[in-house]
């Protein structure tokens, strides 16, 4: 397994995905989803995790705006 934020752009995308679906929950939805459609593949609870960082970012300046 990778360690996180070495995958270049692609762990820019899952931040990014992430961050969204702090604002459009089905963005996150559809992210985790994506991930899940291939369970054997070893980096995939990374990928989650990179989203998951991402959404607790969107989630922190979300509340930060309110």
């Amino acid at each position: 397994m990778r360690d996180l934020f070495t995958d270049s752009w692609n762990s820019f995308w899952h931040i990014f995905f992430g961050f969204v679906g702090a604002f459009y929950p089905l963005v996150l939805i559809i992210f985790i989803l994506y991930q899940l459609a291939d369970p054997l593949e070893t980096n995939m609870q990374i990928d989650i995790f990179e989203g998951m960082i991402g959404f607790l970012a969107g989630m922190f300046l979300r509340r930060a705006w309110h």
